[in-house]
């Protein structure tokens, strides 16, 4: 975990192969440590060389794996591994049962999560939260307030996670009186398990923030009893650049490059501001600058699950095995719903580009390329599922919409921020995200 937490993963690695003798302990151990770190596509690999070791699980690993499938947005191998842990007769005791529910609900599988939620013999504090916390990433912010409701009836104490879901599930529905009543709340309770986090604090500027109440947030930051954190920081400068406020973007992005220079994603945001206002002089400086820092942005993937394995796509990718059928469905598909009105979102892309470069470029994003994949790979009546690890953009966004409504395929995409269930051209989004 040591190593893990330093970005060591191939110390780590070696550390765990140089042990003479490993048992279920320290399988567990470096899976575990794995899953915490955000590695979760190698703690699948290590899982799958436990089994082929022939080391008898147990509900520790299986925990760890759910939560990793959850991660990995892999439905149908955490349910095999469910399964299997159940023929074993694996003790699925309610910190298993919980973790399957938190699974499903990252996989955007919200019915499923409420049918098991429904049928659990036994609940606590820890799965109605992790109910809340699904239904509001998932958009559906009325079945989040609806449940709290219920919890409350059935005399169940809210903890500090049931409260970053209700606060969450506000924010991606703009309802901001009801976030500000709950946050009062949490500030007024004489429970220690209420008092509000630099989490909450960020959720509430995000609330503000997305509301186009940004002046408000950034009123709200400078009255905060706690220091603010990049987290914080961040949801504003991210609230500016959806609603291109250049001024007040400004001031956030020097904090937060003061703060944390070498983390590129600030610096793309505040670019993408400058972008969307047409101020390309504004562009070029900050990606001067960037370079100058020696500051990377994160790369961009999308991830699909088949058959047991998961599949990566990064932008332009062409080293998946079926690479040509990929980009050949992709086309037949921007052919069809150009006719039907697909116009791309070509306003961020850099201004030194041609029209036909920009388009092009637009059209290989990992997420186009990971839909197409799912469009050959999928089965009548099954939705696409697609993981993305930073926030999706404007024009993927518009282009799912087009092709749930031209295949009659439900496409559901986590992003960075929150799900997107994309049904007959609508997104369960409200355009609010």
């Amino acid at each position: 975990m040591m190593y893990m937490k330093f970005g060591e993963l191939s110390s780590a690695e070696l550390l765990f192969e140089s042990m003479q003798v490993k048992d279920v302990v320290a399988w567990n151990a470096f899976i575990a440590a794995c899953v915490q770190t955000g590695n979760s596509a190698i703690a699948l690999e290590y899982y799958h060389k436990m089994c082929a070791a022939a080391v008898q699980f147990d509900s520790f690993t299986v925990v760890s794996m759910l939560s990793a499938c959850g991660q990995l947005g892999s439905l149908e191998i955490g349910e095999e591994i469910y399964d299997r842990a159940r023929k074993e007769e694996i003790d699925c005791n309610i910190i298993v049962e919980n973790a399957r529910l938190d699974m499903h609900l990252k996989c955007g599988n919200t019915e499923a999560a409420r049918v098991l939620f429904d049928e659990m013999k036994q609940r606590n504090v820890v799965s109605w939260s992790t109910m809340i916390v699904g239904y509001a990433m998932n958009g559906d912010s009325g079945e989040a307030l609806a449940l709290f409701t219920m919890m409350q009836n059935e005399g169940l104490k809210p903890n500090y996670v049931t409260c970053l879901g209700l606060l969450s599930a506000c924010s991606h529905a703009g309802l901001v009186n009801e976030g500000k009543s709950y946050f009062r709340l949490m500030v007024r309770s004489n429970d220690k398990n209420l008092e509000p986090r630099k989490e909450h604090y960020a959720c509430m500027v995000d609330l503000l923030g997305r509301s186009g109440l940004l002046e408000e947030a950034y009123e709200f930051i400078k009255k905060m009893p706690v220091e603010p954190d990049t987290g914080i920081w961040g949801a504003l400068l991210g609230a500016c650049a959806v609603h291109h406020d250049m001024i007040l973007g400004q001031k956030v992005a020097d904090v937060l490059v003061e703060t944390v220079p070498d983390i590129g994603s600030y610096h793309v945001l505040l670019s993408n501001i400058y972008a969307a206002a047409g101020k390309w002089d504004c562009v070029d400086k900050v990606r001067s600058k960037m370079r100058k820092l020696g500051t990377k942005k994160v790369a961009a993937y999308s991830s699909v699950e088949f058959k047991g394995k998961v599949h990566f796509f990064n932008r332009g990718d062409k080293s998946h095995p079926q690479t040509k059928a990929i980009y050949e469905k992709l086309d037949e598909i921007l052919k069809k719903i150009r006719n039907m009105g697909y116009v791309p979102e070509t306003g961020s892309v850099f201004h030194d580009v041609e029209m036909e470069e920009k388009e092009s470029s637009l059209s290989h994003h990992s997420e186009k390329l990971a839909i197409a994949f799912g469009l050959i790979i999928g089965r009548a009546g099954h939705p696409i599922r697609v993981m993305k690890n930073l926030r999706t953009c404007d024009d993927c966004h518009v282009f799912s919409k087009f092709v749930s409504r031209l295949t009659s395929t439900e496409i559901i995409m986590r992003d960075k921020n929150r799900f997107h269930h994309f049904r007959n051209g609508v997104c369960s989004c409200g355009e609010f995200w």
